[in-house]
Protein backbone atom coordinates (compact mmCIF):
# COMPACT_ATOMS: atom_id res chain seq x y z
CA UNK A 1 0.00 0.00 0.00
CA UNK A 2 0.85 3.41 -0.22
CA UNK A 3 0.62 5.91 2.26
CA UNK A 4 0.25 10.00 1.15
CA UNK A 5 0.86 12.46 3.83
CA UNK A 6 -0.05 15.91 4.09
CA UNK A 7 -3.22 15.83 1.51
CA UNK A 8 -4.82 19.17 1.79
CA UNK A 9 -8.28 20.10 1.07
CA UNK A 10 -10.76 22.64 2.65
CA UNK A 11 -13.31 22.29 5.17
CA UNK A 12 -15.97 22.36 2.65
CA UNK A 13 -15.01 19.58 0.07
CA UNK A 14 -17.36 16.77 -0.86
CA UNK A 15 -16.09 13.19 -0.21
CA UNK A 16 -16.01 12.15 -3.42
CA UNK A 17 -12.63 15.19 -3.62
CA UNK A 18 -10.72 13.17 -1.41
CA UNK A 19 -10.13 10.41 -4.49
CA UNK A 20 -9.49 13.08 -6.31
CA UNK A 21 -7.27 14.75 -4.62
CA UNK A 22 -4.85 11.69 -4.26
CA UNK A 23 -5.44 10.28 -7.85
CA UNK A 24 -4.04 13.96 -9.06
CA UNK A 25 -1.86 13.84 -6.57
CA UNK A 26 -0.43 10.31 -8.24
CA UNK A 27 -0.79 11.73 -11.59
CA UNK A 28 -3.05 8.45 -12.14
CA UNK A 29 -6.79 7.91 -12.45
CA UNK A 30 -9.54 7.44 -10.32
CA UNK A 31 -10.16 4.41 -11.52
CA UNK A 32 -6.55 2.85 -10.52
CA UNK A 33 -6.91 2.82 -6.83
CA UNK A 34 -8.76 -0.12 -5.98
CA UNK A 35 -8.82 0.98 -1.50
CA UNK A 36 -8.66 4.04 -0.16
CA UNK A 37 -8.41 4.50 3.45
CA UNK A 38 -7.87 7.40 5.17
CA UNK A 39 -5.14 7.24 8.14
CA UNK A 40 -5.38 10.34 10.01
CA UNK A 41 -7.49 14.02 9.67
CA UNK A 42 -6.27 17.20 10.95
CA UNK A 43 -7.25 21.18 10.68
CA UNK A 44 -5.20 23.52 9.68
CA UNK A 45 -6.42 26.21 11.16
CA UNK A 46 -3.21 28.91 10.84
CA UNK A 47 -4.59 31.21 8.61
CA UNK A 48 -8.50 32.00 9.83
CA UNK A 49 -9.49 32.91 6.26
CA UNK A 50 -8.77 29.39 4.79
CA UNK A 51 -9.27 26.60 6.92
CA UNK A 52 -8.13 23.08 5.73
CA UNK A 53 -8.19 19.23 6.46
CA UNK A 54 -4.81 17.50 6.14
CA UNK A 55 -5.01 13.96 5.48
CA UNK A 56 -2.69 11.00 5.89
CA UNK A 57 -4.27 8.55 3.10
CA UNK A 58 -3.26 4.91 2.48
CA UNK A 59 -4.13 3.71 -0.68
CA UNK A 60 -4.20 0.56 -2.56
CA UNK A 61 -3.21 1.09 -6.37
CA UNK A 62 -2.88 -0.72 -9.63
CA UNK A 63 1.35 -1.07 -10.38
CA UNK A 64 2.27 0.10 -7.09
CA UNK A 65 6.13 -0.70 -7.85
CA UNK A 66 6.24 1.71 -10.34
CA UNK A 67 4.45 4.55 -8.38
CA UNK A 68 6.90 4.11 -6.08
CA UNK A 69 9.93 3.94 -7.90
CA UNK A 70 8.29 6.94 -9.69
CA UNK A 71 7.94 9.42 -6.48
CA UNK A 72 11.07 8.12 -4.25
CA UNK A 73 11.98 11.41 -3.78
CA UNK A 74 9.24 12.85 -2.73
CA UNK A 75 8.85 12.65 1.12
CA UNK A 76 5.17 12.59 1.19
CA UNK A 77 4.83 9.11 -0.94
CA UNK A 78 5.89 5.98 0.26
CA UNK A 79 5.26 2.65 1.54
CA UNK A 80 2.73 2.48 4.14
CA UNK A 81 4.47 1.49 7.31
CA UNK A 82 3.81 -1.60 9.36
CA UNK A 83 1.45 -0.62 12.34
CA UNK A 84 0.57 -4.57 13.41
CA UNK A 85 1.40 -4.90 17.42
CA UNK A 86 4.59 -7.30 17.51
CA UNK A 87 5.44 -8.46 21.12
CA UNK A 88 8.44 -7.55 22.06
CA UNK A 89 9.20 -11.06 24.19
CA UNK A 90 7.92 -14.10 24.22
CA UNK A 91 7.74 -16.71 27.62
CA UNK A 92 10.31 -19.65 27.26
CA UNK A 93 8.01 -22.77 26.75
CA UNK A 94 10.03 -24.64 29.71
CA UNK A 95 10.80 -23.50 33.06
CA UNK A 96 13.89 -24.87 34.96
CA UNK A 97 12.70 -23.80 38.27
CA UNK A 98 9.75 -22.64 39.25
CA UNK A 99 8.43 -18.93 38.46
CA UNK A 100 9.44 -15.84 40.73
CA UNK A 101 5.95 -14.59 41.91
Amino acid sequence: MIRITELRLPLAHPPEALLTAAAQRLNISESAIRRLTMFKRSHDARKKNTLLFIYTLDLEVEDESRLLKTFADDPKIGLTPDTSYHFVAQVPTKHSTSPVI
